[in-house]
């Protein structure tokens, strides 16, 4: 667990630590249960949790709906199904692409070892899910900010102006540079140049799962 918050903040130091096995379960896993958390609080603090109920004066009163909350659960983890298999094609596409990239400037990393390093990268992810989740646990109207470099866990929002703010990715950028540097012994400039593509696709891309769950 030390390791995620070292690879925030000494990147290099982390991967020259991890070159030569490069663990993949602890930041790709921990991605996936913060997502999950972060989802099961939004759907939960989501307005139409709550139902007007008929009191015997003739007031009308907001309760929480249980049925309510086990629907929206239950669509949390239809979403967090989704988001999970969004997780993985973009780590795969990384590896594939860093392993690529690897193979062209000769250096003797395999596909495995390509793959943790996109998991590694990506943890900023999971302090921009937290903040997504914070924001929009007391935003009361859109529109609405995303910091997240996976920003598919918005639900119930349409019809809404959404801002992303690519702090995270900026971060997980920061880290992929400093990482390609360790790896490849490549200078910054060449480091820049094979890293910030791929940042480019993701922040592209990111937007994909949202428009298939908000039309």
């Amino acid at each position: 667990m030390i390791r995620l918050a070292r690879i925030l903040v000494s990147p290099r130091d982390v991967f020259n630590k991890i070159r030569d096995t490069t663990p993949f379960a602890l930041p790709f896993f921990s991605i996936l249960i913060v997502a999950f958390l972060c989802l099961v609080v939004q759907s939960i603090n989501y307005d139409n949790v709550t139902v007007g109920v008929l009191q015997d004066d003739g007031s009308v009163v907001s309760k929480v709906s249980n049925d309510l909350v086990l629907y929206f659960g239950f669509g949390a983890v239809v979403v967090w199904v989704w988001s999970a298999i969004w997780i993985s094609c973009i780590c795969l596409g990384w590896s594939v692409y860093y392993w690529a990239a690897g193979k062209l400037l000769s250096v003797d990393k395999g596909w495995r070892h390509w793959f943790g390093f996109a998991c590694w990268t990506a943890v900023p992810a999971i302090l921009g899910l937290v903040a997504d989740t914070l924001y929009l646990s007391f935003a009361s109207s859109g529109p609405f900010l995303l910091f997240s470099s996976f920003p598919f866990e918005l639900l119930g929002v349409n019809h809404v102006r959404v801002y992303w703010i690519p702090v995270f990715l900026i971060w997980t950028a920061y880290i992929a540079v400093h990482g390609f540097m360790s790896w490849t012994e490549r200078n910054l400039s060449t480091s820049l140049m094979v890293v910030l593509p791929s940042v480019v696709a993701v922040g592209l891309l990111q937007y994909a799962p949202m428009a298939l769950f908000m039309g």
